[in-house]
């Protein structure tokens, strides 16, 4: 573990000298706004501009029509392509908030009026507002092209085997629940700034995923590669939602930008957001099979997802829940199928742990279950049916290979930390006093795959005209500190002091593989191409450095001064200014995803007189692999559990029958606020992987995926003794008050 002191990236943000996406600015710049449609599902019959484009201020109104783009499939074998989301629309609507026009105007006040003079005339055609309307034999089809409001139905496993284990097993417990649409709400919505130069255009956009973005633009545009670069600035938050989302608006950007030679700003407002970044909502069944004595045999899923009304991003995420199934457990006979659905919603994207917090919030729901079937205390369920070190590695249903993780230390460390046996006599006083605060405790073991998707990580190192050592390791700038975890480990792999290390942040002109930070791929594999492109680096430095000193390579040496010299000779040195121009590249390919581990462990306090949920302790202990900075790690580990928190007891994206969203603003749609969550208790337990080398697992999703089904599992078992034996996250004062008055 190493404890490196301070955060290179804290002095521009604390002092304010950093520009997020919103804060870029240059000369003779012109807003870009969006009309947006204000019915979910329509054809449309015209569009008049006439009087917006008459007001003072405006430079145009566009439509799809004008603007000569091309709209880009979706995601492959995933998203067919005859469901592609224009970045315009085009002749019909799928949702409210979908972008129909775009207006330009010397500022962002006669922007959003312009935007309100647009007069579209929309043809409303009955929406289609969730899964079980969809999904009707009578329903309408959203994209008559595709046939099916089905996206895609995906078995995996051996659902014979499984059903012949459920069938002899001791015992079965089944369990329905839905897991809730939420937004991504990072700080800054998608937002930054476009600037044509003489064909070719720059674009600063605070996308998390630059090389993919990159490609999408170029094809939208319809233009070569090199005549565009992408640069990042610092984020404002990702979250996942800036790998998908509305990017694609920067290819409106980029081409108003080149016709009109001028540079153009955008920014999301925070309806605008709410409206466009959105994430989860799966409707999901399970069943658990397990001998008398606790240990499960078998387990059948479904699970299905909702994702709006075009299939992007959000349509894998069933496919990750069913890889992830069933978690950190020794189940042999696994089934499990996903499904995604397309309804009159805002389209679904990736949100911190996508697929996976909703693969471990339904086993853990269902693990509380089975442990009340057969009279079992949750912990020592969970400790029958735990992977063991003898386990792995372990070969999952959806084929992925699990390596090594202390699940069952994790477990164990938690319910120490946590005081377990005394909660548990203090609920049962609490209980026997009439307490109307009743005491609960939940527990979320947990598994996770990270580094997933593009598993192989290309970097690039350069030596600068002043000496020093740029890092280019494609890291998008989420706030998750890597621009220091990289300076440190490629100062590390060279021998240098850390100061005359930098890590750069993405611009697709200077380095084309700037893969980005997504899928918690950051500690795993852009530290390991950090490591690997600096030692390919060093090897070129010496053997420059070897052939100017006229010394055996063997004998050459990177000093700590940033200067190259003879072993035992310290007159005879080079500065690395004068090997200025010395680069190195390397892609290292991990193959295999690696899986962290541990336990989350929450204790509530409910008021059975409100249906008040107050948050008491949360005790996340996790297994990352090896650790690189605890101090780093304990703050992803607790800001990902705090919107777990805040899925589990606040957040939900509602729809009424006609598809109309209802929670537009922060006052309708709850985020936790600092008194609402207590300080995460975070403590590590380190199984060094053997699939890259450091030795790290992904860390940053970890609070989001374990988190919910901790406080969710807590609030039920508060309420056992009322008859409450499921509620649907989030946990609302109205469904927990409902819950204890039915006692269901």
């Amino acid at each position: 573990m190493s404890t490196w002191e301070g955060r290179i990236e804290d002095f521009d943000l604390l002092t304010g000298q950093a520009r997020f996406g919103g804060d870029l600015n240059v000369e003779g710049v012109l807003w870009l706004g969006f009309v947006r449609s204000p019915i979910a599902r329509a054809t449309i019959a015209s569009i008049d501009t006439s009087e917006a484009e008459a007001l003072d201020g405006v430079v145009g109104v566009f439509t799809a029509g004008d603007l000569d783009l091309i709209t880009q499939a979706g995601l492959e074998g995933v998203s067919p392509a005859n469901i592609s989301r224009p970045p315009l629309a085009e002749g019909s609507v799928a949702y409210v908030g979908e972008t129909v026009a775009a207006v330009v105007a010397v500022s962002e006040p006669v922007v959003v009026d312009a935007c309100e003079l647009v007069a579209v005339d929309y043809q409303a055609l009955p929406p289609v507002p969730d899964q079980a309307s969809a999904i009707a034999e009578d329903a309408p089809l959203l994209h008559p092209a595709h046939g099916s409001n089905t996206v895609l139905t995906v078995p995996s496993g051996d659902a014979s085997a499984a059903a012949e284990a459920l069938g002899r097993a001791d015992v079965t417990v089944a369990l329905s629940q839905h897991y809730p649409r939420v937004a991504c709400s990072p700080i800054e919505g998608v937002a930054g700034l476009v600037v044509p130069d003489g064909g070719r255009v720059t674009i600063h956009i605070n996308a998390q995923m630059p090389s993919l973005t990159h490609d999408e633009l170029a094809g939208t545009l319809a233009t070569d590669d090199d005549r565009i670069s992408l640069v990042v600035p610092p984020i404002g938050g990702g979250f996942g939602g800036k790998c998908d989302g509305e990017n694609g608006l920067f290819a409106v950007a980029a081409r108003l930008a080149l016709r009109l030679n001028r540079p153009l700003r955008l920014a999301q407002s925070r309806p605008e957001n709410l409206l466009s970044m959105q994430a989860r909502d799966q409707d999901q069944r399970i069943t658990l099979a397990a001998d008398r004595d606790g240990n499960v045999t078998a387990l059948e899923a479904v699970v299905s997802a909702d994702v709006g009304g075009y299939a992007g991003m959000g349509a894998f995420e069933p496919l990750q829940t069913q890889r992830l199934i069933p978690g950190p457990y020794r189940i042999d006979q696994v089934a499990v199928t996903a499904s995604a659905v397309m309804t009159n919603t805002v389209p679904t994207g990736p949100y911190r742990g996508p697929g996976r917090a909703e693969a471990i919030g339904l086993v853990e729901r269902a693990m509380d279950t089975l442990a009340r079937a057969l009279d079992l205390d949750p912990a020592e369920i969970r400790r029958r049916n735990l992977l063991r070190p003898a386990d792995f590695p372990r070969q999952m249903p959806g084929g992925l290979v699990m390596d090594e993780a202390d699940h069952l230390g994790a477990l164990e460390q938690a319910l120490s930390e946590i005081g377990y046996r005394q909660l548990r006599e203090e609920q049962a006083d609490r209980r026997a006093a009439g307490d109307q605060r009743l005491l609960g405790i939940g527990l979320s073991c947990w598994a996770d795959f990270t580094g997933r998707h593009e598993p192989c990580q290309p970097a690039a190192a350069r030596v600068t005209d002043d000496g020093r050592i740029e890092i280019d390791a494609g890291i998008a700038p989420i706030g998750q500190g890597m621009q220091t975890v990289v300076t440190h480990l490629a100062a590390e792999a060279l021998g240098l002091d850390p100061a005359h290390v930098s890590a750069v942040t993405p611009d697709t002109g200077r380095f084309r593989s700037a893969l980005g930070s997504f899928g918690s791929r950051s500690a795993s594999l852009t530290s390991s191409s950090a490591v690997q492109v600096s030692e390919r680096l060093l090897e070129e430095l010496k053997e420059r450095a070897a052939d100017l000193l006229e010394a055996a390579l063997d004998d050459i040496e990177l000093r700590p001064d940033a200067t190259l010299g003879v072993r035992g000779t310290p007159s005879a040195a080079i500065p690395l200014a004068d090997l200025a121009g010395t680069e190195a590249a390397a892609a290292f390919d991990q193959g295999q995803p690696t899986f962290p581990g541990g336990t989350h462990i929450a204790v509530v306090e409910v008021d059975t007189e409100t249906g008040q949920v107050n948050l008491l302790r949360h005790v996340a202990v996790t297994d990352c692999g090896r650790l690189l900075n605890e101090v780093q790690a304990s703050g992803q580990v607790q800001g990902g559990a705090v919107q777990g928190v805040g899925v589990a007891l606040f957040e939900e994206m509602r729809y009424d029958a006609d598809a109309n969203p209802l929670t537009t603003s922060l006052a309708d749609y709850l985020v936790p606020a600092a008194s609402d969550v207590p300080e995460v208790e975070t403590h590590f337990i380190e199984t060094p992987t053997d699939r890259n080398p450091v030795g790290a697992k992904g860390v940053g999703e970890s609070g989001t995926v374990a988190a919910p089904a901790a406080v969710q599992n807590a609030i039920i078992d508060a309420l056992a003794p009322l008859g409450v034996t499921h509620i649907d996250m989030p946990c609302t004062p109205e469904r927990v008050w409902q819950a204890i008055k039915n006692g269901e």
